[in-house]
């Protein structure tokens, strides 16, 4: 089972929703979800990243779905780790 390797919290703490943001110290890895809207996608997690302030180029496809929450972790912070790598950082 893949472990995080950055800080994942609640992104509204307290609401009991089934949303979390990462986080690399202060910048955003990015943000995973349960979705619930798109019809095709219903109970899969959505990951979005490319939030970090220092972030100039982007890195496509910035969004996508995993089965569960791990996955679209990883899924998140291996887009994250490239975007580093791309920036030098």
């Amino acid at each position: 089972m893949y472990q995080p390797h950055y800080e994942w919290r609640e992104t509204w703490p307290g609401e009991g929703h089934q949303d979390f943001e990462g986080y690399d110290g202060e910048d955003v890895v990015g943000r995973i979800h349960m979705d619930q809207t798109t019809s095709s996608r219903s109970g899969m997690w959505r990951w979005n990243g490319g939030f970090a302030s220092w972030i100039r180029r982007r890195l496509m496809p910035q969004e996508g779905w995993g089965p569960d929450a791990r996955e679209a972790a990883r899924m998140a912070e291996e887009h994250y780790d490239k975007l580093k790598e791309m920036h030098g950082r």
